[in-house]
């Protein structure tokens, strides 16, 4: 009966030392890890926040829990009931410069969470802020400003202060303080360039660090090119008292914001004395295009001027000269406009030719003389003096005196041409001394021109007085010989 007491005894003892060890391993904590957020790139000296999610999955509280890396930091959570979470962020600082790979583990007493790894750059803290070029002219007209859009951002997890944009020791913009990771665009203007090509090396920097630098080149034209003065038309001779015409066109380029455009005439006798055209003159598709026959202004190279197109876009501008004065001159104008801060002001002029008209010469060839009452020949001669081609050219009489042809049709007639113009007509009604009238009619351009009349003076001479003799003589011989030729057939005749 003994043994069977003792047997009992042994065995409700050993239940009771191995009924603990039993329940702890019927009945595991179990802990997961999830990484929820961290930076990919830190610079030097910064501490890499992570954070991370525990969660308690098991039926049993998980009691002191504690979040480990592998680069030796750790923080401390505490226990964590059953089906509960907790975000947890742990700052690490131990690290290298380049790629770092750090593993992440929740311990606690009755075990450990499954590793997490993250991956992150270090670079050194003056590579903590960044600028980039967004979009910038590749040119601009002088007196425009030059506008660029920037990007500057902070890098850095905090906030950075004295954040600038400069180029050399020339502070271009001021952008103060940026919180961590910040983004902030700029326009940046410029108004302190050259005419030609600018290079601008420009730096971004604050406290911390200095960004690469950008490279910006833009071309900067001359505002004197913005807006160009064409000859559109000009009478190439006028003749007095003609009213000397011509016409400019003014256009400017249609990215050029152009203001203030006006034309004015130098010349007290040019009507109107000028234009006032506003902004109404860029090269746009609604402009009406001219055609034109040379640049007068504008221009930036003789090359250029050399290669102007013909066809613009632009305003036609109409001037008139009454009375112009005798000989070659000039016409001067003035063409003045705002671009932006630059006030232009150019001046042209126009060459013009005003000859004292008529300059056709109409010249007797010859004396003209004659027997009365014969037919004669009245010679003339034709000269242009002109410097231009002159048209439909016809001499004309003058008198009310019938001859062939009633007037001579010589046409067209080119610089110094000399040409011949010849009538006839009989004497029988004319004495010595009477004299014809002929003039000459042309063309030039759209002008019919005359000249004064050339006055011929006819010289006749009377006929010689006949003798008698001559008429009677000749058939008192014809008869004799025939009476002649009679008397000797008769006689051989009867001598037979």
């Amino acid at each position: 009966m003994m043994k069977r007491s003792m047997f009992v005894l042994t065995i409700v003892l050993l239940a009771a030392l191995l009924l603990p060890a039993s329940v702890a391993v019927a009945e595991p904590t179990t802990l997961e890890l999830d990484v929820i957020d961290y930076p990919s790139l830190v610079f030097d000296g910064d501490r890499v926040p992570i954070t991370v999610r525990i969660s308690n999955v098991g039926d049993y509280q998980a009691k002191g829990v504690v979040l480990q890396s592998s680069s030796e930091e750790e923080r401390t959570v505490g226990d964590i009931p059953p089906e509960g979470q907790q975000e947890v962020t742990i700052h690490l600082k131990n690290y290298e410069m380049g790629i770092n790979e750090v593993d992440l583990v929740a311990n606690y007493q009755e075990g450990k969470s499954a590793t997490w790894s993250v991956r992150f750059e270090v670079r050194p803290p003056d590579q903590s802020i960044t600028l980039r070029l967004l979009d910038a002219p590749e040119a601009i007209y002088e007196g425009t400003p030059y506008v660029a859009q920037l990007q500057i951002q902070n890098l850095r997890l905090d906030t950075v202060a004295g954040a600038r944009i400069r180029s050399g020791n020339q502070i271009l913009y001021q952008v103060g303080a940026l919180e961590a990771n910040q983004a902030q665009e700029i326009a940046l203007r410029i108004d302190d360039y050259e005419v030609g090509t600018n290079h601008l090396e420009l730096v971004a920097d604050h406290e911390l660090g200095t960004a690469p630098p950008v490279d910006i080149d833009f071309q900067v034209i001359p505002a004197n090119t913005a807006v160009r003065a064409y000859l559109g038309s000009v009478s190439s001779s006028t003749y007095l008292p003609e009213t000397l015409e011509l016409s400019i066109v003014i256009a400017a380029a249609e990215d050029a914001e152009i203001a203030e455009v006006e034309l004015k005439a130098l010349n007290d006798k040019v009507q109107p004395g000028g234009y006032y055209l506003g902004g109404q003159v860029a090269a746009e598709e609604e402009m009406e295009v001219f055609q034109v026959e040379s640049l007068l202004t504008g221009s930036s190279s003789e090359e250029e001027e050399e290669d102007v197109d013909r066809a613009v876009r632009g305003r036609e501008l109409q001037f008139e000269v009454r009375d112009p004065s005798l000989g070659t001159q000039s016409l001067d104008f003035r063409l003045t406009y705002r671009l932006g801060s630059k006030l232009v002001e150019q001046e042209f002029n126009v060459g013009t030719i005003v000859l004292e008209a008529p300059s056709v010469e109409l010249i007797l060839a010859e004396r003209v003389e004659a027997v009365a009452g014969d037919d004669i020949v009245v010679t003339l001669h034709v000269a242009n003096d002109l410097p231009v081609d002159v048209q439909a050219v016809r001499v004309i009489p003058l008198d009310d005196i019938e001859m062939a042809p009633n007037e001579f049709f010589i046409g067209g007639m080119s610089p110094d041409d000399f040409l011949p113009a010849s009538f006839r007509l009989s004497t029988a009604d004319m004495q010595d001394g009477d004299q014809l009238s002929f003039k000459i009619v042309y063309r030039v351009g759209r002008e019919m021109l005359e000249t004064s009349p050339l006055v011929v003076t006819v010289h006749l001479e009377e006929p010689e007085e006949s003798n008698p003799v001559l008429y009677i003589v000749p058939p008192v011989v014809v008869v004799l010989l025939l009476l002649l030729i009679w008397l000797l057939r008769r006689r051989r005749r009867w001598t037979q």
